[in-house]
């Protein structure tokens, strides 16, 4: 079987599918990554191979994009966030995406959210196209909206079939009640990989606190002030503090004392060692400090952040700053709290524990299996 995923070039779009992927890879099955062009190198990092279907990244899109305001109704920021950013990725890749797949002939196509050149390809070809998600489920009312944004693609390029199954990796207590039912699959904390240093075998001698807003800056977000905030909120507070900048650049005159500086290393690998996460609520980061047990404060600032720090603080894993409520004092009253209080803790072991006792992306192989030669 031949199994085409694509992703948007984002690490929390795209680091969620690696683990089914390996887990087709590793049963005998081609998997092949289609990633825009910058991002076919980290795919093919994970040690799959890639290829690139169009010069577009994150980074670009956002700075030649009119920012939404990601204030006011979440649910609306949210839509507006996605048609004005991501659709535009379809317009880049949707040509590429489409030759590769008449060309390779994949029995079917695994694509995240948000991602829409995959699903036409698809359905170009007539085979199974499978839905992966990366965390919490996204609002009901996204779906028109991202008909209609996508529509001048969809005329020139035909529409899309409906996914023929969803593979979920929430946990159903983090999940939203309303949430569509999917194949359930145990999220596996994938944070690609690097050489550790030494230092963070090291035993401990106090609490450790990791610190990071992601690796992509809100776009008119405040990035900048609120790691400035955190930073200044964790100065006094008896704990070592590991700030994982994503390979952002950060004035080292707001570095505290307790602070260690980390350009870039696997998440899963540094919250192995940690107490507590202080992040900016997205999906890789939430449902990867879920993984590790770990309690959590979420500052989010945009898009599906809030739903996933509204999430994690409904179970009781997180609490939850927003706009000027992020200050300094907040900040290190609720990092103390995480670090002293066991009931967030608890919360947030509960929920590793059920991830854990999902399917495994080896058994949801057979389900793939079973789709494909159900429509052959």
């Amino acid at each position: 079987m031949r199994v085409l995923v694509t992703s948007c070039p984002g690490y929390g779009h795209l680091y969620p599918l690696i683990p089914l992927s390996w887990a087709l890879n590793n049963a005998g099955h081609d998997v092949l990554l289609a990633l825009p062009d910058r991002f076919a190198q980290v795919g093919a990092a994970t040690g799959l191979p890639a290829a690139a279907v169009g010069e577009v990244s994150i980074r670009t899109v956002f700075a030649n994009s009119n920012h939404a305001l990601y204030s006011g109704n979440v649910t609306e920021a949210l839509i507006e966030h996605v048609t004005e950013h991501y659709v535009r990725i379809a317009h880049f890749t949707v040509a590429n995406v489409v030759e590769l797949a008449g060309r390779w002939r994949p029995d079917a196509v695994v694509h995240t959210p948000w991602e829409y050149a995959g699903p036409i390809a698809a359905a170009r070809l007539g085979i199974p196209l499978v839905r992966h998600t990366w965390g919490v489920a996204l609002p009901a009312e996204l779906a028109d909206a991202e008909a209609a944004a996508l529509e001048p693609v969809h005329r020139e390029w035909g529409f899309p079939d409906d996914p023929a199954q969803l593979v979920d990796v929430c946990p159903a207590a983090l999940q939203y009640p309303d949430a569509p039912e999917g194949q359930p699959m145990a999220y596996t904390a994938y944070n690609g990989s690097g050489v550790l240093p030494a230092w963070l075998f090291e035993p401990r001698t106090r609490p450790r606190i990791c610190v990071t807003l992601g690796s992509v800056p809100v776009p008119g977000g405040e990035h900048d002030r609120v790691l400035r905030t955190v930073l200044a909120g964790l100065e006094t507070i008896d704990a070592d503090v590991f700030v994982i900048t994503g390979g952002g650049a950060l004035d080292p005159g707001i570095v505290p004392a307790n602070a260690r500086i980390i350009d870039w290393l696997p998440l899963n690998q540094v919250l192995r060692v940690c107490d507590a996460v202080v992040h900016h609520g997205g999906s890789g980061t939430t449902m990867t400090s879920l993984h590790a047990g770990l309690p959590q404060l979420a500052l989010p600032q945009m898009c599906d952040q809030h739903r996933h720090a509204d999430r994690a603080e409904a179970v009781g894993a997180a609490a939850k700053l927003i706009g000027d409520d992020i200050t300094a004092e907040c900040v290190r009253d609720h990092a103390d709290r995480l670090l002293h209080d066991p009931a967030a803790r608890v919360a947030a072991e509960k929920i590793r524990d059920e991830m854990r006792a999902m399917p495994s992306p080896a058994s949801v192989v057979s389900s793939l299996i079973a789709l494909v030669e159900a429509q052959q």
